[in-house]
């Protein structure tokens, strides 16, 4: 996978991760906040069962007192009827906790007179919740509460037997009275403690719950903030690349317009010069005279081929893209060498290579397009007034970088056109020898490159153009 595509994905990812915290944190909330209001209502439920199951209680502790000192069997009916409410939470409460049938519990909860509503919430809380502390003390005074009942109703069978057998007592009646007083007062704490139990636990879900909501509410406006601000920050960007984009295609549009105008004349001044001598020579009968103005014409074709190969150079630098791969340097300097051999006066001048690199790493078409127009530019402007003509063409590693030396004894630049050179169409005082498009195109392939090229001459001295590219090219 490509560097850029890994980047793409990174910055896409970073986009979605803030709305899947929003959605996650939504889901969160929906679910947590239902199942607070399930607990709540379970709770609610327990607590109004808490109040049938005292109310039963207490009327069941009454008519019991009632029957002990009127003997009247309708009270004893009744104590039977208000005393199987709590039996019957006491029978759901078991089967929940053996895991009997929903039936059998739910039985139980009908008798202790629970809401059909509330059955279903009563046996799902105690069935995923029991073991939390707030419901385990509640269920643990509900178990204290059920052998309280147990021994009021032992009282009331032994009780009725005495009654029913005519062997009561007054003694036995202040007995049972105070056993029935001492069961009520354990059973009235009993029950306020399975309350408060309750209502312990439900101000703590209240208390969580308000955190949990602050805490996803603070978590999705951080979410959504974010989001803004990296679509904002991209949207920003996009404008900015917009904004380079259009400078660029600015730059390109006066670019081509310069290249069309100056290349057109250029294209048309050999034909034109062409024309010009043609028109001469068929005026002309001296053979000599005619040679010579062959040799221009040929000077002429020569200039306007090398023109075009500078052109396709050009198209060929703005469009293919980089490719990357071994390249021998010596093999194409060669190439160069061979190439140029035929030019007048590239005999006399003597070459010198010291390549210390070879094989490397790049893109060979660049690479031939800056090392051809620096070459073709030292053979160019070599200094004939001089006896002893040379190029020295070095390659050699520094750091990170390979380097590539091009010195020659030419006639040099001046100092006042070496930061113009490289501009597309820019020609000095060299006697119309140049297009102006070489080194410009040097300077794009070397930029391609993510390299630099610097240069140092001196009038009727010499130059060295050294050329700088990575060893690793980063896109």
């Amino acid at each position: 996978m490509s560097e850029n595509k890994i980047v793409g994905n990174f910055k896409l990812r970073n986009i979605f991760i803030p709305l899947i915290i929003v959605i996650l944190s939504c889901s969160s909330l929906i679910v947590i906040n239902y199942l607070t209001i399930k607990i709540l209502s379970a709770s609610r439920a327990y607590v109004n069962g808490e109040s049938h199951y005292s109310k039963g209680q207490k009327d069941a502790t009454r008519h019991l007192i009632t029957y002990l000192f009127t003997k009247d069997p309708i009270q004893w009916k009744l104590f039977n009827e208000e005393l199987s409410v709590p039996k019957g939470d006491k029978i759901a409460r078991i089967g929940l906790t053996n895991d009997d049938t929903t039936e059998t519990i739910k039985n139980g909860f009908r008798a202790g007179r629970n809401n059909e509503k509330d059955l279903d919430d009563l046996i799902w809380l105690f069935r995923y919740f029991h073991s939390v502390p707030f419901l385990a003390k509640a269920i643990n005074e509900w178990q204290k509460g059920d052998y309280l009942i147990a021994q009021l109703e032992s009282i009331g069978i032994d009780s009725h037997k005495k009654i029913s057998t005519n062997n009561l007592k007054p003694e036995d009646t202040q007995k049972f009275f105070q056993r029935i007083n001492i069961i009520t007062d354990k059973l009235t704490k009993n029950e306020r403690n399975f309350s408060e139990s309750l209502g312990e636990g439900t101000r703590l879900i209240k208390t969580y719950l308000l955190l949990t909501n602050i805490f996803f509410t603070l978590v999705i406006i951080g979410s959504v903030s974010i989001y803004y601000s990296v679509m904002i920050n991209r949207l920003r960007r996009s404008k900015d690349e917009t904004d380079d984009k259009n400078k660029n295609l600015i730059i390109a549009n006066t670019e081509l317009d310069k290249f069309v105008y100056s290349a057109s004349h250029d294209l048309r001044s050999p034909i034109l010069s062409l024309k010009g001598l043609i028109e001469i020579v068929r005026l002309e009968d001296d053979l000599d005279q005619i040679r010579y103005y062959l040799d221009l014409m040929h000077e002429s074709l020569d200039k306007q081929d090398e023109f075009i190969k500078e052109i396709i150079d050009y198209s060929r630098n703005k469009r293919k893209k980089v490719a990357i791969g071994p390249v021998s340097l010596t093999k194409i300097i060669d190439e160069i060498i061979t190439q140029h051999q035929y030019i007048k006066g590239t005999d006399e001048i003597a070459i010198v290579k010291e390549l210390s690199i070879d094989e490397l790493h790049s893109d060979g078409l660049r690479l031939k397009i800056i090392l051809n127009n620096l070459l073709s530019n030292a053979i160019k402007y070599s200094d004939e007034k001089k006896e002893k003509r040379y190029i020295s063409i070095k390659t050699y590693t520094m750091g990170e970088f390979y380097k590539i030396e091009i010195e020659d004894n030419g006639i040099g630049i001046n100092t006042e056109y070496q930061v113009k050179i490289f501009e597309m169409f820019f020609v000095t005082n060299n006697n119309n020898k140049g297009s102006g498009l070489g080194l410009y195109l040097v300077k794009e392939a070397v930029e391609n490159l993510n390299g630099y090229i610097k240069v140092d001459s001196v009038m009727n001295i010499g130059s060295t153009f050294i050329v700088t590219i990575p060893k690793e090219y980063e896109v």
